[in-house]
């Protein structure tokens, strides 16, 4: 037999009802989010600066998991999180979920002929499931 407390523990447990997260490195800050299309309209005001930005996570790297992009909205461009191979490992699953990330705004060097880009190097990323 069952218990009561066992059975509706396996119950809440497994119910859709619960929005779980998957957390990588430090604590999100959501107290200070700022709009991706704000940091991209004047990066140079938001370099080298800690900042927290949130959006839909539309592709993430399927070699090393090691950068996702996000957009807040159809029409913005995307904004690439990206860290050393292995700090943080983003899974696949996590495209199509709303994802906060908590960093540092870094230039990201295209190469030769192509103008750099802005990326932000994250501290902590949250991820709802």
């Amino acid at each position: 037999m069952i218990k009561p407390f066992l059975l509706s523990t396996a119950l809440l447990l497994s119910s859709p009802l619960i929005a779980a997260t998957v957390t990588f490195g430090e604590t999100v800050d959501k107290q200070q989010v700022i709009a991706v299309a704000s940091i991209l309209a004047t990066p140079a005001s938001y370099l080298e600066q800690q900042v927290t930005v949130v959006g839909e996570v539309t592709g993430v790297c399927s070699k090393q998991h090691c950068w996702m992009t996000l957009a807040t909205a159809e029409d913005e461009p995307r904004f690439r999180i990206k860290v050393r191979d292995g700090d943080m490992v983003f899974p696949l699953s996590a495209k199509g979920k709303t994802a906060y990330a908590t960093g540092v705004v870094k230039v990201w060097a295209q190469g030769e002929g192509k103008a750099d880009a802005y990326q932000l190097v994250p501290t902590a990323v949250e991820i709802a499931e």
